[in-house]
């Protein structure tokens, strides 16, 4: 169960990082086309080329909030999961001792 939990973690922290980076690549496409259409002086291209660097943008910041609300739902779901099956009725944990082993098969 651990090792699950610890992949799931491993996969959020690799799609956050996935959408950080192409958060990274649209910002820097997105901001010289922006330049090129604010340079050209044409109005209705700066507003459309605006319209398009607002949408993805906003696209952008949608979907890392989704993920991000969607991965604190997933974790409260797991604890309060495991939470309802766990019982503390097992043995006391004693740690590997050969010397005990040892006497053990001695007598």
């Amino acid at each position: 169960m651990i090792c699950s939990f610890q992949s799931s973690i491993c996969i959020a922290l690799l799609t956050a990082t996935l959408y950080l980076s192409l958060s990274l690549f649209l910002c820097v496409i997105l901001r010289q086309a922006m330049l090129t259409t604010i340079n050209s002086g044409n109005p209705v291209l700066i507003v459309a080329g605006f319209g398009v660097f607002a949408g993805t943008t906003f696209a952008v910041l949608l979907a890392m909030d989704v993920l991000e609300c969607f991965l604190h739902a997933l974790r409260l779901h797991w604890v309060e999961f495991q939470n309802k099956f766990y019982k503390a009725d097992g043995l006391k944990f004693e740690p590997l001792s050969f010397r005990k082993i040892l006497l053990a098969s001695a007598h």
